[in-house]
This record gives C-alpha cells, structure tokens and sequence, in this order.
C-alpha cells in the first residue's frame, strides 16, 4: 500500500488532470471530494489551478517563444 503523498498516490497523480478539467465526471466527483478533506492536495491543486490560469493567458507568439530549439 502507498504512503500518502506518495509518487504512486492516486489523487496526487491526478491532480494535475483535475486542475485542467480532463477527468470524468465520476472522477471529477470522487477528486472533488478528496480535495475538500486533503489539505495537502488542496493546497497542491490550487498551485495546479493558478499555473492553468497563466498559460490560459498566454498568447500564440508567446508559446512560439517558449518552444525549446
């Protein structure tokens, strides 16, 4: 069994997946719910939730200029 907080934790694996919005329904609920009682995922997700929002904002041109050569 994981140790919570683990690389193999399910719902740590997830969040990012979450926070993009790409999950199921039925996983949208049971990560819903996993988030109001995990702090530490919470606080994990809101930092997911705030990197979606900035790249939300970025332009074409600023992601041409991001590319790696």
């Amino acid at each position: 069994m994981s140790q919570p907080g683990s690389s193999d934790d399910p719902f740590k694996l997830a969040l990012g997946v979450f926070a993009l919005d790409a999950l199921s329904d039925d996983e949208h609920r049971v990560m819903e719910a996993h988030i109001a009682r995990c702090r530490r995922c919470r606080a994990e997700y809101d930092g997911f939730r705030d990197v979606v929002a900035g790249l939300a904002l970025l332009s074409e041109d600023d992601i041409r200029h991001l590319r790696c050569e």
